[in-house]
């Protein structure tokens, strides 16, 4: 059994493809169900993350799984099998140093960005309540999470960091001269949306409506709580809107050209700024050819000036290099715990058909395994394991075998 994963990303392929690659609450359980029917205990465990920039599949199984699992994910989403090409494989410690570089934004659109530690711990943690995230691969992920702290805590990779909330605070401010008396409507009521409430209003943007599918009320700051309106109420919200946020998970885009266009003819046309944080997109693209509309999608993210760049790509080096070095220990322990358990396995179902006396006759000995080769006939899987333990570890493990009699 090893670590493995595959996905897609930003930097492998475009927003139009990420967006049809996508396993999240709406399709968690369908999926643990495929996983688990389609590999029948190949897989021992598993969990997804889908975040706006990136699909990654993260699983503990037998070797060299991760190209038919990525073609069988591929079948279900019922993506193009073209999609592969652009995908990564990563198996062993390298696909724990990404996993560690995910969870402390290293790898992340906005490098050092601070979102991605709480998606990927929602995401870990969904898969936990599957009951499909236990053993070693928990281990591993808590070491992951562990690690990714340390590299946010001992380096600068977060000075100042912009997140997406930030992104989109700064588009804002590069649009309106005056965005605290803009009317903002931010459709969604997830993480991503409410973190661009609470930094709206805490830069002095407080003319906030919020939309969502149910009735909800949300808890923006001490000194703020909205309650949202019904998805119903969008067309009539939109027309008295000078920024729309939307991240809300759908599908399809709830935003068309038409919607807009409807809104424009009774507001004057009069500017209007929309930031579509949703993957799959939650605004049609063809409202870029509205004039005065100003559409970002999370892909034009990307070209928004990234402050401090120049800073924390040097504090990145530093904690790559701290990654690499505590997952090399993680992996050795792991693999120094694997080897054991091997031993240990073996040595049960040998412990279990000897006598007391010879049982004995072994724990007396200088040279335990030499003691068991002549009282038991070994195969040769059995010799390759107990070889790989010390006379001490040996015989530690049969005092542990006999005490669980």
């Amino acid at each position: 059994m090893e670590l493995q994963l595959f996905g897609i990303n930003h930097k492998t392929t475009k927003l139009s493809e990420r967006e049809l690659f996508i396993i999240n609450e709406s399709n968690q359980e369908e999926f643990k169900n495929f996983i688990s029917t389609t590999f029948n205990g190949q897989i021992e465990s598993f969990f997804a993350l889908s975040t706006c920039n990136r699909t990654e599949i993260y699983f503990y199984a037998q070797e060299l799984m991760s190209e038919i699992v990525m073609e069988k994910t591929v079948e279900f989403l019922g993506c193009s099998q073209s999609i592969i090409q652009d995908s990564y494989k990563l198996d062993g410690i390298k696909a724990l140093e990404h996993m560690c570089c995910v969870a402390s934004g290293l790898d992340s659109q906005v490098l050092g960005e601070q979102e991605i530690f709480g998606q990927f711990k929602k995401a870990v943690q969904s898969f936990v309540d599957l009951q499909v995230v236990h053993g070693t691969f928990q281990q591993i992920i808590d070491e992951a999470i562990s690690i990714a702290k340390a590299a946010r805590t001992e380096t600068s990779i977060g000075v100042n960091p912009l997140s997406v909330s930030g992104l989109a605070l700064k588009i804002v401010k590069e649009i309106f001269e005056e965005p605290q008396q803009q009317q903002v409507t931010v459709v969604g009521a997830g993480q991503m949306a409410i973190g661009v409430l609470e930094h709206f209003y805490s830069n002095g943007i407080q003319k906030i409506h919020a939309i969502n599918r149910t009735n909800k009320t949300l808890d923006i700051s001490e000194s703020l709580q909205l309650d949202t309106s019904n998805l119903s109420q969008l067309a009539t919200a939109i027309i008295t809107t000078d920024i729309l946020v939307a991240s809300i998970s759908t599908p399809l885009p709830i935003i068309g050209k038409g919607l807009i266009e409807n809104a424009f003819r009774q507001r004057k046309n009069k500017p209007m700024l929309l930031i579509d944080l949703g993957v799959p997109r939650n605004i049609e693209d063809q409202v870029r050819d509205i004039e005065n509309a100003y559409l970002f999608s999370i892909e034009d993210m990307e070209k928004v000036t990234q402050e401090n760049l120049v800073e924390r790509t040097s504090e990145a080096k530093k904690a790559h290099t701290l990654i690499a070095n505590k997952a090399a220990l993680v992996e050795s322990n792991i693999s120094i715990k694997n080897i054991r358990s091997k031993a240990y396995l073996a040595l049960t179902s040998i412990v279990k058909s000897l006598s007391d006396e010879s049982i004995e006759r072994i724990s007396q000995s200088q040279d335990p395994l030499q003691e068991v080769q002549q009282i038991h006939q070994l195969s040769d899987d059995q010799l390759q394991c107990l070889s790989t333990q010390t006379p001490h570890a040996i015989l530690s493990m049969i005092r542990e075998i006999r005490s669980a009699k």
